[in-house]
């Protein structure tokens, strides 16, 4: 949904088939925000500074980005600024510096590393915050997509990668969604053929090894036997679906622990489509967050040359205890009332548009619970602390192609398999790297550089 260009896998692939991303995300301040917060309105005007209230919060969280903190004598860098080592291809710089915020972060939450920095004798922005108010400020805002205190108990590192790969920066959309790059991956003619001649849309129930063939119990019979497969799933689906972590047929003892221990939150999504974009013809906040059950309320513009098309309002986007609360409210009607009748309270000319469109909830309100999918058990990894290790276990499984005494022919992709869970970067990078995996061990030739032989692990989980 959210598509960074610093995403450079994935948007080499994007404009290689010419597919179009429109304007921002509508994230915090980018549009036209309200934020109700302790019953209190605030209004944040696009591409201005956040409400007063919020000052100091932003303020730190950005000297912190661009200027880094000292604690207990060891100089941390700013994470922008490796971010700009990155970009200039000062790779050993930015090795260095992302090592020395490992070593003293690695094994520490998000809140308690934010305490950590910020009521310390030298908190950026030169003014400690207060516990608990400011923390609970700063849980509201985020770090620019949305409120993080649902997220607070994830590692800080994790949370620092995405800001330092630029994900929280130019977030687009996709017009036509992120499907048209599958479909057009699928239509490329190959040899005489397409991968999409080829898909099947079979549901795997079971792998395992028989006769040295890997073979994928599906719910059509019989069973298929291949030499080489490439798993994309997240890895609860991994684990509990596929059986790939209760022995060593696949996987060594290190990457079962990974795919079952490795954290996934839980999220919830509710989507409404609406006759028109009443927030246009309104004068209206594209974005409203709040610290009651409506956490997230997003308008989504995909037809931005039609001014009188239909609009999209992602009504709920919600994670972790957030998401789970919602699990009791199962009848999309019901929840979706349940939202509106807070908004009536916090927004009530906001909420009297919220219909779907013609007033067909079954048709044009879409929601999904991630935790509760057969298919899922979770929507998308995020460390907890102590978990990059599992990160790297996962990232670099792929590498058994070069050595034949460990490669068991199966090879790990997807998100949740790379360092960044929940973003298309990651699933494109470990899709090379599967696919690179591939051609090698069936004795292909790769190109130099490829990730097999380029791609190395540096750092100290």
């Amino acid at each position: 949904m959210r598509f960074p260009p610093s995403a450079t896998g994935l948007f080499y692939y994007l404009n290689r088939f010419s597919i179009q991303t429109s304007a921002s995300f509508p994230d915090l301040g980018i549009v036209d925000t309200e934020l109700h917060y302790r019953g209190v309105r605030h209004l944040w005007p696009a591409g201005e500074q956040p409400p007063a209230l919020f000052t100091r919060v932003h303020n730190g969280w950005r000297t912190l980005l661009y200027e880094g903190c000292l604690l207990d004598g060891v100089s941390l860098v700013g994470p922008l600024q490796i971010t700009a080592m990155l970009k200039s291809e000062r790779f050993d710089e930015a090795a260095e510096a992302w090592q020395i915020w490992l070593n003293v972060f690695r094994d520490c939450s998000f809140y308690s590393s934010m305490v950590t920095i910020f009521t310390g004798t030298n908190p950026p922005g030169g003014i400690a915050w207060e516990r608990p108010d400011d923390f609970e400020l700063f849980g509201a805002l985020g770090i620019g997509s949305g409120g993080f205190l649902q997220v607070y108990q994830a590692g800080f590192t994790e949370i620092l990668r995405m800001v330092i790969n630029g994900y929280e920066d130019d977030q687009r959309l996709i017009i036509g969604g992120i499907s048209t790059l599958a479909e057009q991956l699928a239509r490329q003619e190959i040899r005489g053929t397409t991968p999409g001649r080829h898909v099947r849309f079979s549901k795997v129930n079971r792998i395992s090894k028989d006769n040295g063939k890997i073979s994928l119990a599906t719910d059509v019979k019989p069973v298929e036997a291949f030499d080489r497969v490439i798993i994309t799933s997240n890895n609860r689906a991994m684990q509990m679906v596929y059986g790939l972590s209760a022995d060593e047929t696949f996987l060594n003892q290190d990457v079962c622990r990974a795919v079952r221990e490795t954290h996934l939150t839980g999220s919830s999504k509710l989507f409404m489509l609406t006759r028109d974009k009443f927030w246009l013809k309104n004068t209206l906040p594209l974005t409203i967050l709040s610290d009651g059950l409506v956490r997230g309320v997003y308008c989504l513009d995909y037809e931005p040359n039609n001014p009188g098309g239909p609009g999209v309002v992602l009504l709920s986007y919600t994670w972790e205890d957030d998401a789970h609360k919602l699990l009791a409210i199962t009848d999309k009607k019901q929840r979706c009332q349940h939202f509106v009748d807070e908004l009536s309270v916090i927004h009530p000319e906001f909420a009297r548009h919220l219909v779907p469109a013609g007033g067909d909830y079954e048709r044009y309100v879409l929601h999904h619970d991630w935790l509760t999918d057969p298919c899922s058990a979770g929507a998308f990894k995020l460390n907890y602390p102590g978990e990059d290790v599992y990160s790297q276990r996962l990232f670099f499984q792929f590498k058994t192609a070069n050595h034949p005494e460990q490669d068991s022919g199966l090879y790990l992709a997807g998100c949740g398999c790379s360092f960044t869970g929940g973003w298309v970067e990651g699933a494109v990078q470990t899709a090379v790297n599967s696919a690179c995996a591939v051609i090698r061990s069936t004795g292909g030739t790769l190109l130099p550089g490829n990730p097999l032989d380029s791609i190395h692990s540096i750092y100290d989980y």
